[in-house]
């Protein structure tokens, strides 16, 4: 897109700030937020929120992966964590209710990867349980989290939504303008009945 698009408004905030304010509203906590590109203006916009901030300091040569890498290593000394889920800094739109549907059925099934699911189609965010934490790690910066789940393919558990935000994210301008909210707070998706 040309720039930081976690930093572009979003309601009466940012990107970032809906994404943690949509985090915490469902239930996640801790929220760790792997920073990279602008990562002071990044950390900024979120001093006020509980947020836990982590710096990728490979974000220039590497891709999403390595973010996550960097998220879970954060957790890794906190034993009580039975799992993380990964989360998109440019999922905005993802309606709390659908992210605490996901995190339900964590807490349910911990030892199971769950992925949210629209149409026969997988999106995010997908939670992932903390045994499988090495496996992430271990991952060459050639490889992708899709590998990880067609290797565990037997482990996944799909939690079927009534929302497409699960699907999209934010790559291409055209994108955010059809996503962003039109009022502060809002979102131009339809709130489905799993808006939290």
């Amino acid at each position: 897109m040309g720039q930081a698009k976690q930093l572009l408004p979003w309601g009466s905030g940012t990107v970032i700030q809906a994404v943690v304010a949509h985090l915490f509203q469902a239930g996640a906590d801790p929220v760790v937020v792997v920073t990279g590109h602008r990562a002071s203006e990044v950390e900024a916009t979120l001093t006020d929120t509980p947020a836990y901030l982590v710096y990728n300091p490979d974000h220039g040569h590497t891709e999403m992966l390595r973010s996550y890498q960097v998220g879970v290593q954060a957790l890794v000394s906190d034993p009580k964590l039975a799992g993380t889920l990964l989360a998109l800094g440019d999922q905005p739109h993802v309606p709390p209710g659908t992210i605490r549907r996901i995190l339900v059925r964590a807490r349910e099934v911990p030892e199971r990867v769950v992925v949210p699911s629209h149409r026969m189609r997988r999106g995010h965010p997908i939670y992932l349980p903390r045994e499988l934490w090495p496996d992430l790690l271990a991952l060459g910066a050639e490889a992708t989290l899709r590998e990880l789940l067609r290797r565990h393919a037997h482990r996944i558990e799909h939690v079927v939504v009534d929302t497409e935000a699960v699907l999209l994210d934010m790559d291409r301008w055209a994108e955010y303008e059809r996503l962003r909210p039109r009022t502060p707070g809002g979102c131009t998706l339809s709130q489905d009945k799993e808006a939290g």
